[in-house]
């Protein structure tokens, strides 16, 4: 009832969370938070006013369940609450942080941090949670730094300073994030400190943090020898964002670099810092690696000589490179641009990821000039694989005009996965990669359909020589698409499994583009992401070479994939 999210279900949830056994009334207060995590459809207005009667329907039957005389439940009613909000609910999750149960107050903390509809915490809510990073509880101290990630916190500055000095490697990663947040304002002394932390992951959020402040000018010279691509990368982007062209000498080594996560940076760096932009970009634009030339591209938008350049890049022979540059190009307003989208959307044998890409572009220029492209584009993109690339197309033309023939049309259905209904016994697989081996134990109890599919795509040897085509530093690396770029899938789709195992560092889980969409694609986390949680599919984590999955970058390929 959870996975499905109907609120045609609210009724059987609730009444049981008076069930006998506490792990049904558990397991009835996680499926009534999951409803209230549900999307409405786009633009109806009833729709939304409906979910919204919904979510407070449920705060209200989950709130007497704080009281419950097990553990279990109770905590599972604070984690529903944040998915919830609702009156009163913030006032209930702080005094949950001040209950003497770990579980209850660490779902407190999250709690607060789900409740994305309010504007601010309260001044109860900043304290609780500011004590709760002085815990001696490791784990309730990173989730409370992880609550104060979401807006600036001024209010807790203090606590959240003392924090990146925590023993617990979360806490400090968490707390220096959320001191980014308060960018000048953060306190400087513990930033440049934390530039030399143990954990790179930590390194890489100080790097970030003093780039957010407005302090790139003050980065460490070892943050730009840090043997983690990733804390390199990060000083990149710290020197675009400074945009201070007396910093520019501190760009040459990254522009060298082998690194396609560290060069790419660097080269999105160049127009913000480099006077001779035109010219280095020009010859980013012919570099080997895909990832490289893609930034090359997308840096050539801020860059008004190197336009010209975009479209010869929209002629890129790979279809990741060509949308980079088809995309950098639709941010320009003059007029060459809109025959250019016209040509890719008319053109029967442009890629999904070009077409794609022209369609979200003429959706965000509202040209009606271009509604008749639009319907051509959608009468050339029939199949499932384009289904997602016709909701683009669909949006767009809803944005310039309506026209019912073709932007009513109902999504392309769904194609099921051949293992629906299976139920697979518990197994492990071996992806070896070009940085190293990944051992993955599938979660065969809490996602059979996904685990299924995947042991059957594993042992078709669908994964040989596919790529991790996304890789965001501190959060995720993404990769098993047929086609590498994200577009793609292995022509079935899988129903959402969503469960109760959380995204923490190691979860495996399943991208997806709308409900009940996941295919063979995969990603990994590199920290936690408690955002993520009720919202994807975990069916798995590592149990061997998480040190590989931080080496990963764009590009980076599963050389064989085994079952164990």
């Amino acid at each position: 009832m959870g996975a499905v999210q109907s609120a045609a279900y609210a009724g059987d949830l609730a009444a049981a969370l008076a069930a006998q056994d506490p792990a049904v009334r558990a397991e009835a207060a996680f499926g009534l938070g999951q409803l209230a995590l549900a999307e409405p459809v786009e633009g109806d207005e009833a729709d939304a006013a409906r979910l919204a009667e919904t979510r407070e329907a449920a705060a209200g039957e989950l709130q007497p369940l704080l009281k419950d005389q097990e553990p279990g439940p109770r905590c599972a009613a604070a984690e529903a609450l944040g998915k919830t909000g609702g009156s009163g609910v913030e006032d209930l999750l702080v005094r949950a942080l001040g209950a003497g149960e770990p579980c209850l107050r660490r779902e407190a903390a999250l709690g607060l941090f789900r409740l994305k509809r309010i504007p601010e915490y309260s001044t109860a809510a900043a304290s609780g949670l500011a004590e709760a990073l002085r815990s001696p509880d490791p784990e309730l101290r990173w989730k409370a730094a992880y609550a104060f990630s979401r807006w600036p916190e001024p209010r807790a500055a203090e606590a959240l300073a003392a924090a990146a000095r925590d023993e617990e490697a979360w806490t400090r990663l968490f707390a220096l994030r959320g001191l980014a947040q308060l960018k000048a304002a953060a306190p400087l002394e513990v930033l440049l400190a934390a530039q030399k932390d143990p954990d790179a992951l930590a390194r890489r959020e100080a790097v970030a943090a003093l780039a957010a402040g407005g302090r790139a000018a003050l980065l460490a010279d070892e943050v730009f020898r840090d043997p983690s691509a990733h804390v390199r990368a990060a000083a990149a982007e710290a020197l675009a964002q400074s945009g201070d062209e007396k910093l520019a000498p501190r760009l040459e080594a990254l522009l060298l670099e082998s690194s396609p996560l560290v060069r790419g940076a660097a080269v999105l760096a160049v127009p913000k810092l480099r006077r001779d932009a035109a010219a280095v970009l020009d010859k980013e634009r012919t570099f080997p690696h895909w990832w490289v030339r893609s930034r090359a591209y997308l840096a050539m938008a801020e860059v008004p000589a190197a336009r010209g350049s975009l479209v010869e890049g929209v002629k890129d022979p790979d279809p990741r490179v060509a949308s980079a540059a088809l995309e950098a190009l639709a941010r320009s307003t003059e007029a060459f641009v809109a025959p250019v989208l016209e040509g890719v959307l008319r053109d029967p044998g442009s890629p999904l990821e070009l077409r794609g890409t022209a369609a979200d572009a003429a959706g965000e220029r509202g040209d009606a000039a271009l509604l008749d492209a639009l319907e051509e584009a959608w009468k050339n993109s029939r199949g499932r694989e384009w289904s997602e690339v016709r909701d683009s197309i669909r949006k767009a033309a809803g944005a310039v005009m309506s026209r019912p023939g073709f932007v009513a049309e109902p999504r392309t259905r769904s194609v099921p996965a051949p293992d629906l209904g299976e139920a697979p016994a518990p197994a492990a697989v071996v992806l070896e990669t070009e940085k190293g081996e990944i051992e993955l134990s599938l979660a065969a109890a809490e996602a059979p359909g996904h685990v299924a599919a995947f042991l059957r795509s594993v042992s078709t040897g669908l994964y040989y020589g596919l790529t991790w085509h996304r890789v965001v530093s501190n959060f995720v690396v993404q990769g098993g698409d047929p086609r590498g770029s994200g577009w793609g899938d292995a022509g079935f789709s899988l129903r959402d499994e969503i469960n109760p195992l959380r995204f923490d560092r190691g979860a495996l889980g399943m991208p997806k583009a709308g409900k009940d969409t996941g295919g063979c694609q995969l990603f990994i986390m590199q920290a936690p992401a408690p955002h993520l949680d009720g919202r994807y599919t975990v069916f798995g984590r590592v149990t061997r070479g998480m040190e590989a999955v931080d080496r990963l970058e764009p590009g980076d390929r599963i050389l064989k994939a085994r079952v164990q």
